[in-house]
């Protein structure tokens, strides 16, 4: 989700702003996570690299942080593909629901439904009394 903003610009505006450079901060963050805290990389596997509290000192190799380094990246481009291949799919009815909130600015739930469509999964009861 974080790399939305800035993918959407390239497609929708062929030009990339400053505006989504936060994305790119917060998707580094999740993905060093993933890899140095939570063990979620095939290459480490499930060891935790967390550095100290200051950040001055690794307690592990230069091979090992390029490795980290490696799967970090290996993360943020799946997801940037993954994403990018979804908004590109959607791309019309993004659109189409732009050109909704342009006319209303904002839009109740069943004026989404009206132009996206019905859910792909149900909604759970709790979200349905607040919407």
């Amino acid at each position: 989700m974080a790399l939305g903003g800035r993918i959407s610009e390239e497609i929708f505006f062929n030009r990339i702003t400053t505006g989504a450079s936060d994305d790119f901060k917060k998707c580094a963050q999740y993905a060093h996570g993933m890899v140095t805290e939570y063990g979620m990389s095939p290459k480490l596997g499930p060891i935790n690299y967390a550095v100290d509290e200051n950040g001055l000192s690794k307690p592990y190799s230069e091979e090992t942080n390029q490795i980290i380094d490696e799967e970090i990246n290996r993360i943020i481009t799946q997801t940037y593909t993954a994403s990018r291949e979804l908004l590109e799919s959607k791309k019309d009815l993004i659109e189409k629901l732009a050109e909704k909130l342009l006319e209303n600015e904002t839009l109740s739930l069943p004026e989404i439904v009206e132009v996206l469509g019905p859910r792909p999964f149900k909604m759970k009861d709790s979200l349905k009394d607040y919407l």
